[in-house]
């Protein structure tokens, strides 16, 4: 097993069992879905290589999410490989099947008789009529390369992998609705990739159009972190070291498993820097994912992330200033988004110490100290949440406030932590 496909045997085993499927009997449409950097398009890589392995034609294409991106751009990248890496005649098939349509994407509008671009199947504004003739140019398209695929597998098994659909335009995502329904038939197995975590933000403007894909796949596989033991092995594999596993056990915390993190942190270690270092592409991988939340959402995190790992939502109201019910509705959006996790204590969690961090690291210096000050007064003026706020923790804040609460108050607190460490046996705290 490759070291990228650590953890990953039952979505490496499905996806092995639709490309024999395929190859023997007829295929269908996988999605393979989960956060960035969680092993998608590696896991659908080694499977491209099983395919050609087993004898398939593999083309693919990935989204590319920019303004100046043209209209069905993945097909694009299709229909080129497609060209490029089948026989010549089954591409002169594929042609014929496809009445000299494709020309219309493969930049040569001549064969196919009309001068202009590809439509997205969207209305221009000419009312009724020029919104049908937009919706049947666009079905002729889907047909023309549906065809075309259709035909190129009935010589060979055809595996077309599109990568990224999260940032796919509305008209690519229809094609592959369209493609879908007749690759059951054929031995023609469609394979996506997409974030999920972005797609379901509220707003996402593909949300409806992913939908009934994930209707019509045969398989959805939901890519999740490593566990602790693959985290060890996958950072074993990237450095040439064996870490010690009180290493392993903080790079699994601050991760989550997620393996384009934990690559990104194991070199940092090999190279002598702390595990604590956040690597840059991380980081920005991290403030993407947290730039798809509400802001209400990232301004209840950003002040969890000065409670601390795990918080307690009636303690987390009292340092927001916002009513329980709200403090729970905003936090069911971060769960649905998979930043925070709820614990079987009924606290709460950062799905992995890098999201806390990212948020904590978002505040100046100056800001974080009155935080932690106002954290502190904020639960000295709330009584009556017992048990939910432990004499450390308020040091904690105390000693992270420094100046910003008053020396008498953070004495108090520190000497208030120590009697509790004590009481408790607990030396070490102490």
């Amino acid at each position: 097993m490759t070291p990228a496909l650590f953890g990953r045997d039952h979505p490496a085993g499905v996806l092995r069992s639709e490309i024999v499927r395929a190859t023997d009997s007829h295929g269908g449409l996988v999605l393979v879905t989960g956060e960035a950097g969680i092993g998608k398009t590696t896991l659908v890589t080694d499977t491209a290589h099983e395919a050609r392995r087993r004898g398939a034609l593999v083309v693919g294409g990935s989204c590319w999410d920019s303004d100046s991106t043209p209209g069905y751009w993945p097909w694009v990248q299709v229909l080129r490989g497609l060209r490029r890496s089948a026989t010549a005649a089954e591409w002169a098939a594929a042609q014929e099947a496809a009445d000299g349509r494709l020309g219309i994407l493969l930049g040569d509008p001549a064969n196919d008789g009309r001068a202009a671009g590809p439509s997205t199947g969207e209305a221009d504004g000419d009312g009724a009529s020029g919104a049908s003739a937009e919706g049947a140019e666009a079905f002729g398209l889907y047909d023309a390369v549906t065809t075309a695929l259709v035909t190129v597998s009935q010589s060979r098994p055809l595996v077309v992998v599109l990568d990224d659909l999260h940032s796919a335009d509305p008209a690519s995502l229809r094609l592959l609705e369209f493609a879908a329904q007749h690759a059951w038939f054929e031995r023609l197995l469609l394979i996506g990739t997409y974030r999920d975590v972005e797609v379901e933000a509220p707003g996402h403007p593909l949300q409806q159009l992913i939908l009934p894909l994930v209707s019509r796949a045969s398989a959805t596989l939901t890519l999740t972190g490593l566990g602790r033991d693959e985290v060890g092995a996958l950072m074993s594999v990237t450095t040439g070291r064996e870490p010690a596993p009180q290493l392993v056990d903080e790079v699994h915390r601050r991760t989550g498993g997620n393996p384009f993190f934990v690559e990104q942190t194991a070199r940092l270690w090999h190279s002598g820097s702390p595990v604590s270092t956040i690597p840059p592409g991380v980081r920005e991988a991290v403030r993407q994912r947290l730039s798809l939340l509400p802001d209400a959402v990232v301004s209840l995190l950003t002040a969890a992330a000065v409670l601390g790992r795990e918080f307690r939502r009636q303690v987390l109201a009292v340092v927001h200033g916002s009513p329980v019910p709200q403090v729970e509705r905003l936090l069911e959006s971060a769960i649905v988004a998979r930043v925070v996790v709820p614990r079987p204590s009924g606290s709460y969690a950062f799905a992995h110490d890098l999201l806390r961090e990212t948020l904590y690291a978002s505040l100046g210096d100056a800001d974080t100290r009155r935080r932690h000050a106002a954290a502190v007064r904020a639960l000295d003026a709330h009584g009556g949440l017992g048990d939910a706020v432990r004499p450390g923790d308020l040091a904690r804040h105390a000693h992270l406030a420094g100046e910003e609460l008053e020396r008498d108050r953070r004495i108090d607190l520190l000497l208030a932590a120590a009697r509790d460490a004590s009481g408790r046996l607990a030396d070490e705290e102490a």
